[in-house]
Order: structure tokens, then C-alpha cells, then sequence
């Protein structure tokens, strides 16, 4: 009884993400930069889509812009899917259904059709789990993302434009 117990735990255990400690990442903006306090707990890979939608500009109802709906990506610690980017600045853990909120606290350029770099302050969901603790993230080493530029009209009104991207997001909980 005890071994299954015990082997019970062990598989459990070993279907958590495993969740590497890494440094701050280069290139960044001291503006994008943690608190001094605060210290790199984990980093995830987003792989998706942003999701736009052709709209009349609130000021001017004959002119049309894509207008960001939400993302629609997957997160990953290194090849292994753990959650997912549904929401605009919730990431949520596949394993133990906790998440996180980002509020965008300052940004820097990343390059043209790429998303731009950011620092966020955290608000977690709860007291454990993945995102337990977490106080600050970045998104850093952005790819693509951005609403297209063009095929946004009257006669499009309401479609749907996805464009692919991919950004790292590094997870800071403070210091012991």
C-alpha cells in the first residue's frame, strides 16, 4: 500500500513542469529592468497568434482599424506545452490551473512588426501553484505580432486577421 502511495506521488511529481532558475535577460532598457529586490525565477516561451478585429475608429466612424482581441498562444518550458496566453496579460499554468496578470508598467521598441518589449506587475491568482509568488514579468525577444497594416475597411468590417509571433516571458518572485 505504502509503495503505491509513494509511486503515486513520484508520477504526479514527475508530470509538473520542470521550471529552470535562469538570469535577467540581455539588451534590455533599464526602464524594462526588475526591481532590486526581485530576481528571475523562471522563463516560458510563447509560440501563437494575436488575434485582430477590423473596426470604425471610435472618432471617426467612416475609418477602420485592426483592433487587438486577445492572443491565442501556448507557453512552453523548453519543448514541454504548460499553459497558455488566452488572455491579454493572463498567462494560466495546464497543470495546476493557476494564473497571472500582467499590468504593463513601461515598454521599449523591439523592431519593426514585432511586439514591444515590456515589464509588467504581477498579480497572481493564488498562494501556490506555478505562478505562486510571482511579481514581475518581462516579455522580451519578440517576433511578429503586430496588427497588419492594411485589408482594414468598411467592406471588412468584423473579420478576423491572426498574425503569428513569439515572445519569452521571464517570471521574477523576490528575493529570500
Amino acid at each position: 500500500m505504502r509503495t503505491r502511495f509513494i509511486a503515486a506521488i513520484a508520477a504526479s511529481l514527475l508530470s509538473l513542469p520542470v521550471l529552470a532558475a535562469i538570469g535577467e535577460p540581455s539588451g534590455l532598457n533599464p526602464r524594462l529592468r526588475a526591481s532590486a529586490d526581485e530576481e528571475p525565477s523562471f522563463m516560458l516561451s510563447g509560440k501563437g497568434e494575436q488575434v485582430f478585429e477590423c473596426r470604425p475608429r471610435t472618432a471617426d466612424s467612416n475609418a477602420f482599424d485592426w483592433i487587438f482581441v486577445r492572443p491565442d498562444a501556448t507557453l512552453y518550458d523548453g519543448s514541454n506545452s504548460v499553459g497558455r496566453l488566452a488572455s491579454a496579460n493572463v498567462w494560466e499554468s495546464a497543470s495546476d490551473r493557476t494564473s497571472v496578470s500582467g499590468f504593463v508598467r513601461a515598454t521599449q521598441p523591439a523592431g519593426s512588426g514585432s511586439l514591444p518589449w515590456a515589464i509588467m506587475r504581477a498579480w497572481p491568482s493564488g498562494d501556490t501553484g506555478m505562478f505562486a509568488g510571482v511579481t514581475s514579468i518581462q516579455r522580451v525577444n519578440t517576433n511578429g505580432g503586430i496588427a497588419p497594416a492594411t485589408g482594414c475597411d468598411d467592406s471588412h468590417a468584423g473579420n478576423e486577421a491572426r498574425v503569428a509571433f513569439s515572445a519569452d516571458y521571464y517570471f521574477y518572485k523576490r528575493r529570500p
